[in-house]
């Protein structure tokens, strides 16, 4: 007798459950994508059948859900460092944690966008603190 199958994520696209479908695939978990084709044909359907399904064996469940719940480490590919988002990274001037990574120059590749209409990115790679505004290397 075969196992009941539990959906335990929807998605409005079908990439986005292929993108989890695999995360799970490379754990050995055996995992299934249910009313893909319906939301592929018109994507209209999505909401009307409840998305695109993720679904797994009634015994993965737990173990499935926990895969999905762990946060991915985003690697910048052009130096090859890991990013250090949420991991006790804090400001050096004034200690907040409320940093983020620019990668790119959000005024200039905005102002290329309007004076060329192409939107070129200049990079600017640093750390950027929402509570002081210090910028530069953590």
């Amino acid at each position: 007798m075969s196992e009941k199958l539990i959906t335990i994520a929807t998605f409005s696209q079908a990439i986005e459950a292929h993108v989890s479908k695999t995360k799970l695939e490379s754990e050995g978990i055996i995992c299934f994508i249910a009313d893909e084709n319906i939301v592929n044909m018109n994507w209209f359907y999505s909401n009307a059948v409840g998305g695109v399904k993720l679904q797994v064996k009634e015994s993965d469940v737990k173990r499935a859900l926990e895969i999905l719940h762990q946060k991915p480490i985003s690697v910048d590919f052009v130096t090859g460092e890991a990013e250090k988002e949420d991991e006790g990274i804090f400001c050096p001037k004034c200690g907040s944690s409320e940093v983020y990574y620019e990668k790119f120059s959000r005024r200039l590749v905005f102002a290329s966008w309007l004076l060329l209409g192409i939107p070129f990115p200049f990079f600017k790679k640093k750390w950027i603190c929402k509570q002081c505004g210090y910028e530069g290397k953590i």
